[in-house]
């Protein structure tokens, strides 16, 4: 099937633009999005981030027994 039979038949795909897509919603990825939201913020600019999980909710492929050290959450929420 044709390019054009298929947007006549099923129509355009949706899209949305981001300024950042982050793939993964592990410690890392969930990490960066806040940062650049907080650095955003500090500069007084809008930047609209996105993160991507194919997992059930952020987090769910994280291996089971890993650990995370807590200074880390409070360098990034004082």
């Amino acid at each position: 099937m044709s390019a054009q039979a298929l947007l006549e038949q099923y129509g355009p795909r949706e899209s949305m633009d981001y300024d950042v897509v982050i793939v993964g919603a592990g410690p890392a990825g969930l990490t960066t999005a806040i940062r650049l939201k907080q650095l955003a913020a500090a500069a007084d600019a809008e930047v609209s981030v996105v993160v991507l999980e194919k997992g059930s909710e952020p987090g769910a492929h994280i291996l089971s027994g890993a650990i995370m050290d807590p200074i880390a959450l409070t360098e990034l929420f004082p």
